[in-house]
Formats: structure tokens, sequence, C-alpha cells
């Protein structure tokens, strides 16, 4: 009856101003089945919308010019397109997050038989400096070391062994 009562006072008589109201709650019901399935929520057709789907009715008043006006279909599927359009905008940026999420768990994740041994919980690689000998610029002398067989003592300082 308020919306009635709206229409009526924006210069519709009774009966157009109940038809346009059953008009609006068909479509509103009709969105709802197509959007949403057949739940029976009040609510314009838009799950959590807290604001409802406006539809303007402009009258023609006598010796007035007929201005060119959208259908009240058209005006809805406006509303509702650029709501869909919101939600796609939001579930991009939701999705957004999630890859990055993934890349840097999965950027952390050990390698072989040492997977989350002493790992670090930053992502961020290790940087070392090796310092070269001026006299060898091809780098420092390395030495290949007799295979060890037993691992016990790996880590160990000459001392500690």
């Amino acid at each position: 009856n308020g919306v009635n009562g709206t229409l009526v006072g924006n210069g519709l008589s009774k009966t157009e101003a109940t038809t346009l109201t059953k008009n609006f709650s068909d479509i509103r019901k009709e969105l709802n089945e197509k959007l949403f399935g057949n739940s029976n929520n009040n609510n314009n057709g838009l799950k959590n919308s807290a604001e409802p789907i406006y539809a303007q009715v402009n009258k023609k008043k006598a010796g007035q010019a007929t201005s060119p006006e959208e259908p009240i279909y058209a005006q809805v599927a406006k509303k509702v397109s650029a709501k869909i359009d919101q939600l796609n905008e939001a579930t991009s940026a939701i999705n957004r997050k999630i890859d990055r999420i993934n890349k840097i768990a999965s950027a952390g994740k050990g390698v072989g038989a040492f997977s989350g041994a002493e790992r670090s919980a930053s992502p961020e690689p290790i940087y070392a400096t090796i310092d070269f000998d001026e006299a060898n610029q091809a780098g420092f002398p390395l030495r290949r070391s007799a295979g060890v067989g037993d691992l016990s003592k790996v880590g160990l300082s000459r001392e500690q062994e």
C-alpha cells in the first residue's frame, strides 16, 4: 500500500498503481527464480542486498509531449546486471587474493627429503656473499672431499667431533 500511495501521488490512478505494483511483484518473483532458484526470500531478487530495485514511471499529462521511456523490465534488468557485475568484481578480487596466498604457500615448500627441515617462515630467498681474492679473479679454490659414510658428524665443528 505504501508503494501504491507513492505511485498514486505521482499521477497514476489507484487501479494503475495496483497493476504496476503487481507487475513489480511478478518481476521480482521471476528474477528470484531465474537467479537464485525457487528460494522464497523477499529481497527484490538480490541476495544480501539492502538496496531495493527502483524503477521510474512517468505518466504523460494532458498536452505533454511523450518522452522516450524504458520499459520497466529493462530498468530492472539494468539494476540486476549492475549488481551481478559488482558481485563478479568482488569474486575476482577474492580469487586474486587466494592465488597470491597459494603462491606464497607453495614458495615455502621444501625440496625432496628435506622438506620442512628448519625452513624459514619467510618465502624470501637466502643470499650469501663470497669474497674473491684479488690475485685469483677466477674465484676461490675448491677441494673435493672424500665421501662421508657416517652422517652423524655432519655439521659438527672440529671441537665437537
